[in-house]
């Protein structure tokens, strides 16, 4: 596999051709990781110098060079997709919206543009229908962008060009066997193109009960409660949303909204998981970025067990060693690697 490294400010510097192994793990809604194993010569110690951007021509995302290791004849490179560098930004002023969650999304990409000038949002294309009324004070603009994509299910990634970030929002196609207007696509131990499969459910931090408590103090502090219970014992949430404001002009109706929309974030959180591991083999029509690709809905099935999930591929680590590439889609809620339930002040 070819990759081609770029300097943000002079532009390609050459194409890394000689890796030993490559690890590119994309993700729906945060970055994803990338780890690649070469041989420690001088021209590649100088070609994969941190903060360049590696791009392929297979796809559109793209990452950023963050780390290397020289452990004697091997360089290891690691870095993020070149979403990570949405990071290094804050919100420096409070934002109030009320709008769809694409909008929202691209709306406060300005930040990042101020400390990554090649930043930019794309045009809003209505992706999507979910609306959001949001306040957001000095928050991380990645945790931001986080939080919107995983209360709406939307994706996003950075895509690159000589000179240009654009930030993306995007949605993926359903393809599973529950809609009709398009080919379907499944994977299953049975057919053999699910090969390894790994079941998981887990309900051990999930929570559909948010209790959000907004301004005022003891008594006459505002609290909203987000009820998604429908049904199901109550597991419950708080959520210190004292940092939302109510704003000259802003109804008590609109304010409450605002916090509902928090405590819908901190609920899609903390999600009850269930999905799918497992490697996906090019089987027929199925074949990766082509039939089907991250952010798509499938239809998965562990037939051995009786097991049948229409799911979004959320995450896919694309593995290329020794000649073999292999693809690890994982279809559902992905599992935590970090859960913080307290208060909520960055």
């Amino acid at each position: 596999m070819d990759l081609y490294i770029y300097d943000r400010a002079t532009g390609l510097q050459g194409v890394a051709d000689a890796t030993t192994s490559v690890r590119w793990r994309r993700k729906y809604q945060e970055p994803g990781e990338i780890e690649i194993h070469m041989p420690a010569t001088r021209e590649n110690v100088e070609l994969m110098a941190e903060g360049r951007i590696i791009k392929r021509l297979d796809q559109d995302d793209a990452a950023i060079i963050e780390g290397i290791e020289i452990d004697e004849n091997d360089l290891t490179v690691t870095g993020r997709m070149l979403s990570a560098v949405l990071e290094r930004a804050i919100l420096s002023k409070r934002y109030t919206m009320n709008m769809t969650a694409e909008k929202a999304m691209k709306t406060v990409i300005p930040e990042g543009t101020r400390v990554v000038p090649e930043l930019a949002a794309e045009a809003v294309k209505g992706i999507g229908d979910t609306t959001v009324d949001v306040q957001a004070t000095y928050k991380n603009l990645l945790t931001v962008e986080e939080r919107l994509a995983k209360s709406s299910g939307l994706g996003y990634r950075v895509e690159y060009a000589p000179g240009e970030m654009t930030f993306v929002v995007f949605q993926g196609t359903d393809r599973s066997v529950q809609q009709s207007e398009r080919p379907v696509v499944i994977f299953s131990d049975e057919f053999g193109n699910l090969a390894a499969p790994k079941y998981t459910k887990t309900s051990v931090d999930y929570k559909n009960k948010a209790y959000v408590a907004g301004q005022g103090e003891g008594d006459d502090r505002v609290v909203v409660i987000v009820d998604l219970t429908d049904g199901e014992e109550a597991r419950e949430l708080y959520v210190d949303a004292k940092d939302i404001q109510q704003e000259e002009g802003v109804t008590a109706e609109e304010y409450e909204a605002l916090l509902r929309q928090r405590g819908l974030e901190k609920l899609a959180e903390c999600p009850k998981v269930e999905n799918f591991e497992g490697d996906g083999e090019n089987v027929g029509n199925f074949e990766y970025l082509k039939d089907w690709d991250l952010g798509d809905i499938v239809t998965v099935q562990y037939a051995r067990l009786g097991i049948t999930m229409h799911e979004r591929v959320t995450e896919v680590e694309e593995v290329y060693e020794r000649g073999v590439a292999t693809f690890t889609p994982t279809f559902g809620s992905p599992l935590p690697e970090t859960l913080n339930l307290g208060d909520d002040t960055e």
